[in-house]
C-alpha cells in the first residue's frame, strides 16, 4: 500500500515538474521574444532619432544660412536706400542724378517689399491661412499685363524676350489672377536673373481642352540646373547652391512658394533643364470658362476728386506721405493723431471719408471705427494699416470698415479706393 502511495506520489511530482519545466520554457521563449522586440523598437527608435537629429541640424543649416542670407538680401536695398538718401540731402541740385538716384531708391525699396511679402505669404501657407480667391479673368489683357512688367527689365538686359500663345485660348477663365500672376511673376523674373545678356526668355500659354486646363511655361538660354540640385531648389531656404545665392542673390523662398500656390490651385508645377543650357518652368492649372465682361475705365484725376478727408495717423512721415498725395489728389484734409481724436473729430464735423490707421494711443482704428459707428453708419472708413494677414483684413470689416489699404501706400491704390467712395 505504502509502495502504491509512493509510485502515485512519484507520478503526480513527475507530472508537475514537467509541466513547471514546460512552463518554463513558455516563459523562457515569451520572455526571449520580448526582449527580441524590445531590442527591434530600441533599434527603430534610435534610428528615428539619429534621422531626427540629422534632420535638425540639416534644418538648422538651412535656416541658419538662411538669416544670413535674408540679412544680406535686406540690408542690401536698406543700403542703397539709406545710402543715396543721405548723398542727395548732402549734394547740390542735379536733376540728372537725382532722378538717377530716386530711381535706385524706388527699385531697393521694391526689392525690399517683395522680401517682406515673400517671408509673409511662406508664413501665410505652412500655417493653412492662406486661401484662393478665383475671378473672372480676361485671359489676354491679364497675361500680357504680367509679360508687360518685365518688358523694361529685359530690354535693359538685352535679352529676346518674346510671349506666345495657342489660338485655341478662351477669352475668359476663372481663375486667381493675384496667385497666377505671382507664380508667373516669380518664373519669369528667375529667368531673367539667370539668363546672360543677349539670351532668350520666351513666355508661353496654352490650353487642353479635354483636360480645361491651361498651361504656362516660362523658358530661358540661362545657367541651367544640374539634374541632382532640382529637387533643393523647391526646398524653402535653398538654392542650387551657396555659389548661386552669392552671385544673384534671392531668398530661396521664391520657388517654395510658387510651388505651394500651384498646389493651393490644384495645379502641377514642372520643370525641365540642362545645366549651361538653359531651363524651362511650367505650370498647368484647372480652369472654368467664364464670361464676357464689360471693362470700364476708371479715369481718376485731380479734377475729378472732391471731398473732405479725415486722416487718422500719428507717425510722421507716414503724415507727410499721405499730405502729398492728397494734395495732388486736389482733396482737403485734416490731420488727427490719435483715434480719440479721429472719433471727437466726426462728431464734430462732417467728412466724407475717414482714412484709419489702426496702431494709434488712446484708441486704435479699429476701437475707434466702433465708437463711430455707433452714432455714424455711413461716413466710408478706410483702414490704413501694417497688418497686412488675411484675418487682419477681416478684423477691420468686423470693425465697420468699408476696406483697408495696406502700407507702404501705393499712390494708385489710393487714387482708385477715394474714387471709388468719393465718386
Amino acid at each position: 500500500m505504502n509502495e502504491e502511495k509512493f509510485q502515485r506520489r512519484l507520478t503526480r511530482e513527475r507530472a508537475a515538474r514537467k509541466e513547471a519545466e514546460q512552463l518554463l520554457e513558455v516563459k523562457s521563449l515569451e520572455l526571449w521574444q520580448l526582449n527580441q522586440d524590445l531590442e527591434s523598437q530600441v533599434n527603430i527608435r534610435t534610428n528615428e532619432l539619429e534621422i531626427a537629429l540629422k534632420e535638425a541640424q540639416i534644418a538648422v543649416k538651412s535656416k541658419g544660412e538662411f538669416l544670413s542670407n535674408m540679412s544680406h538680401e535686406i540690408r542690401t536695398p536698406l543700403n542703397a536706400i539709406i545710402g543715396f538718401v543721405d548723398v542727395m540731402a548732402k549734394m547740390n541740385y542735379d536733376k540728372t542724378k537725382f532722378d538717377k538716384f530716386l530711381n535706385i531708391i524706388q527699385t531697393s525699396s521694391y526689392n525690399l517689399l517683395t522680401i517682406i511679402n515673400d517671408i509673409l505669404d511662406y508664413s501665410k501657407i505652412q500655417s493653412g491661412k492662406l486661401t484662393i480667391h478665383k475671378v473672372n479673368v480676361d485671359v489676354s489683357v491679364f497675361m500680357m499685363g504680367v509679360f508687360e512688367l518685365f518688358s523694361s527689365q529685359a530690354q535693359k538686359k538685352e535679352i529676346n524676350y518674346s510671349f506666345t500663345s495657342a489660338n485655341n485660348i478662351p477669352n475668359f477663365i476663372l481663375l486667381d489672377d493675384t496667385r497666377v500672376s505671382q507664380v508667373m511673376s516669380n518664373l519669369i523674373s528667375n529667368a531673367l536673373k539667370f539668363t546672360p545678356q543677349n539670351g532668350m526668355v520666351n513666355v508661353h500659354l496654352e490650353y487642353i481642352e479635354d483636360k480645361g486646363s491651361l498651361v504656362i511655361s516660362v523658358s530661358d538660354s540661362g545657367i541651367g540646373i544640374d539634374e541632382q540640385a532640382i529637387h533643393k531648389i523647391f526646398e524653402p531656404f535653398e538654392q542650387e547652391d551657396s555659389s548661386t545665392t552669392r552671385e544673384f542673390g534671392g531668398t530661396g523662398l521664391g520657388l517654395p512658394i510658387c510651388k505651394k500656390l500651384v498646389k493651393l490651385m490644384d495645379g502641377i508645377l514642372k520643370i525641365t533643364s540642362t545645366k549651361g543650357e538653359g531651363s524651362c518652368f511650367s505650370f498647368e492649372l484647372p480652369v472654368a470658362s467664364g464670361e464676357s465682361i464689360e471693362v470700364k475705365a476708371l479715369e481718376v484725376d485731380a479734377e475729378s476728386l472732391r471731398g473732405h478727408i479725415l486722416v487718422a495717423e500719428d507717425n510722421a512721415m507716414n503724415i507727410m506721405l499721405i499730405e502729398i498725395l492728397l494734395e495732388e489728389f486736389g482733396l482737403e484734409y485734416t490731420i488727427v493723431s490719435d483715434g480719440q481724436s479721429a472719433v471727437e473729430a466726426v462728431r464734430k464735423e462732417k467728412y466724407d471719408l475717414v482714412l484709419m490707421d489702426n496702431q494709434m494711443p488712446i484708441l486704435n482704428g479699429i476701437e475707434a471705427t466702433k465708437s463711430i459707428r455707433e452714432f455714424d453708419v455711413t461716413i466710408p472708413i478706410i483702414a490704413v494699416s501694417a497688418n497686412v494677414l488675411k484675418n487682419d483684413h477681416q478684423d477691420f470689416l468686423n470693425a465697420g470698415m468699408n476696406d483697408a489699404l495696406t502700407k507702404p501706400i501705393d499712390r494708385d491704390a489710393l487714387n482708385s479706393m477715394l474714387a471709388h467712395y468719393l465718386s
